[in-house]
């Protein structure tokens, strides 16, 4: 029999599905602005349920919310949040390009908070910022106010399919307090802050969001080889314990995990290089290039293999636009060649791993035992997968118990996979829907731009395709806020909008 916490779990993550579907995709022939507005406050205040519920149980703070005190006190704090939304709203209103600059700085900004019997690093300082954006969309979309796009973009259907079936596989998810978690601070806030993006962007909005990147980048990347060269670390006692036995010291920086890291520093690289391609005179270019060694630096520390296939990918596809598919894959392709070549010859260890199959799931951390453990689950539920956050739990499982004590990850490095297992093929073949909605709509507009416009729309695409590439070995895809971000911005300055019926009142 199903607890009233699994019921409370059950019927939110329904509301919530329903609410981002209908706040993405509106039915047509119907005031639009009035279904969205109502789909909002629905998703919202499901999501408030489902953060009640993440609570920790006993004498804590979801049991003193029950009590009429606590209910009471709630409701007046509930009454001065919408107020210091109100005032938050109306002053993004006023200065749109502010927001996006507060986005580009806690974009990166994750803090480690216990929950559910485990540190999450989790991005307290951007959930404040989406806040303020979605009660700027909300007040604007209240007031009619026109500086608040309402047109949609032809990626909104594939996306609130999507997230729909994501969001309501919770209700079977086998781990409902994981779903719950994802749910909670990550699928709906950053399906809020693709929805802020799109109604609040501003031409000022990508050199605002590049700057900042930037600027924050070059400290990061300063602190990560200051870390290497006093082989001294913070914020990850698991990685320092690694670092003692491993063959390399990874510097991780101001973030957990190096892989997060190089992430973020292959987003500032490609951001250069893209300012270099769109203003080629000497000074960029010798600012680009002197701007990019620290980075480069910093990505170099992290050891992140991921991180340098993120962007290998991002620059071959920015360089495909830029100098043709033929030289691109010829320059592209001697290069990983020779790189190859020397690198089985130079080092034996790189031999080893090539031609062993064992030793290559070991360098790699165990992740073919991974994806083989994800197509099992996978073939439990074919249809509809494990649910939402249930790989972890399916994944320990399958294993036995001294497995259990010495495998040390037992959470998906792959993006895909996870996918396949949590959503089944239903899930599956939505996330490939949404992949290819993404490039056709971003690459087909961005041939009929301008060439400066058609370049950064198709950088942010790279940014995406290169973040996917990331995920196909770290996972973190739809966790990421910049995947969000330049997906929005690509479709935006794409001009990828979808039309509007005139019942959009």
């Amino acid at each position: 029999m199903m607890s009233g916490l699994e019921v409370t779990r059950d019927v939110s993550a329904i509301a919530v599905a329903l609410g981002l579907v209908g706040l993405l995709a509106p039915p047509p022939r119907v005031p639009r602005t009035i279904v969205r507005g109502a789909a909002l406050v629905v998703a919202i205040a499901a999501w408030a349920v489902l953060t009640v519920t993440l609570l920790p149980s006993g004498d804590t703070i979801r049991d003193h919310l029950m009590s009429p005190v606590g209910a009471g006190a709630a409701l007046v704090g509930a009454v001065a949040v919408v107020g210091g939304l109100w005032l938050a709203g109306r002053a993004v209103l006023r200065k749109p390009v502010w927001w996006f600059v507060l986005l580009g700085v806690t974009m990166p900004l994750r803090i480690p908070v216990p929950l559910g019997g485990e540190d999450r690093n989790l991005l307290l300082p951007l959930y404040l910022v989406i806040a303020a954006g979605v009660a700027a969309v909300a007040l604007g979309w209240w007031t009619g106010d026109e500086r608040v796009r309402r047109s949609g973009t032809v990626f909104d259907l594939p996306l609130a399919a999507f997230l729909g079936f994501a969001v309501l596989s919770a209700v079977w998810s086998v781990d409902g307090e994981e779903a719950a978690v994802k749910l909670v601070f990550f699928y709906v806030p950053f399906a809020l802050l693709y929805v802020a993006v799109l109604a609040l962007w501003t031409p000022r909005a990508v050199p605002a969001l590049a700057t900042t990147t930037v600027a924050l980048s070059l400290p990061v990347a300063g602190i990560a080889m200051w870390q290497y060269q006093a082989r001294d670390l913070f914020l990850n006692d698991r990685l320092e314990k690694a670092n003692i036995n491993g063959q390399f010291f990874r510097a991780n920086s101001v973030f957990y995990d190096p892989n997060i890291l190089g992430r973020f520093l292959v987003v500032a690289i490609v951001v250069l290089v893209a300012w270099a391609w769109l203003r080629p005179t000497r000074r960029t270019i010798v600012a680009a290039v002197a701007l990019n060694l620290p980075l480069l630096g910093g990505l170099a520390v992290t050891f992140s293999r991921s991180s340098c296939l993120m962007l290998m990918t991002a620059l071959g596809i920015m360089a495909w636009r830029g100098f043709g598919g033929r030289r691109t894959l010829a320059v592209g392709g001697a290069t990983l060649l020779i790189l190859g070549i020397g690198a089985v010859f130079v080092s034996g260890n790189v031999r080893r791993a090539a031609t062993d199959v064992d030793r290559l799931n070991r360098v790699s951390e165990g992740r073919f035992d991974l994806i083989r453990g994800g197509v099992h689950i996978w073939e439990q539920a074919p249809v509809h997968g494990a649910g939402l956050g249930g790989f972890e739990k399916r994944y320990q499982e399958t294993l036995t118990p001294a497995e259990q004590r010495r495998v040390r990850v037992v959470i998906s490095h792959n993006t895909p996979v996870t996918i396949l297992s949590e959503l089944g093929a239903v899930g599956f073949g939505l996330f490939v829907w949404l992949a290819i909605s993404l490039w056709r709509a971003v690459s087909a507009a961005a041939r009929r731009l301008a060439t400066d416009t058609s370049y950064v729309a198709w950088t942010m695409l790279a940014l995406a395709t290169g973040i996917l590439m990331h995920a196909l070995f770290y996972a973190g895809f739809f966790e990421d806020p910049y995947v969000w971000v330049v997906a929005a911005g690509a479709l935006l300055v794409a001009g990828a909008r979808r039309a509007e019926p005139a019942a959009d009142v």
